[in-house]
């Protein structure tokens, strides 16, 4: 990685059982991907490293240097109603796409990761957006109330944009 061989780094990171678990590894490989071949197909790893190590994230989004990803963190930093802490960047995906609901196509191809209410946070997002796409009205208020009982200051962000 340190001599810009990405398509070597990809392979040999592969070759780590579970990279996709273990937050250094997981880090090499959006660094590796999103070298290779641009923000879009990072996004998931991206995704999985905010639920799995949001300091490991926060760091990566800096050395990255993407400035559309920089933009959403400065917004997400500037709006979202947290602990304050690094560890907010756990909810990073969930509420990018409150952001940029365009996102939904690339965040749903993330893997499970920690079931943790951060990753149940963007489930429950991309539901919304799906309802709000099919007019399924009943369910969207269902699932309105389940992500205000999740994380108001997500929730707030979320009708912010309705």
């Amino acid at each position: 990685m340190r001599a810009g061989e990405w398509s070597a780094a990809r392979e040999s990171i592969k070759q780590i059982e579970s990279w996709r678990r273990i937050p250094i590894p997981l880090a090499w490989m959006a660094e590796t991907v999103y070298r290779l071949q641009g923000l879009e197909p990072a996004w998931p790893l991206l995704v999985e490293l905010a639920w799995l190590s949001p300091k490991r994230l926060g760091g990566l989004m800096q050395s990255l240097g993407d400035p559309s990803l920089l933009a959403l963190r400065r917004r997400f930093d500037a709006n979202f109603d947290g602990d304050g802490t690094i560890e907010d960047l756990a909810w990073f995906p969930a509420w990018a796409l409150t952001d940029k609901p365009g996102l939904a196509a690339l965040l749903r191809a993330c893997e499970s990761s920690t079931h943790t209410l951060p990753e149940q946070g963007l489930r429950i997002m991309l539901e919304l957006l799906s309802l709000e796409h099919e007019g399924r009205q009943h369910e969207l208020l269902e699932r309105r109330k389940t992500l205000r009982g999740l994380h108001p200051g997500l929730f707030r962000a979320y009708i912010r944009t309705r």
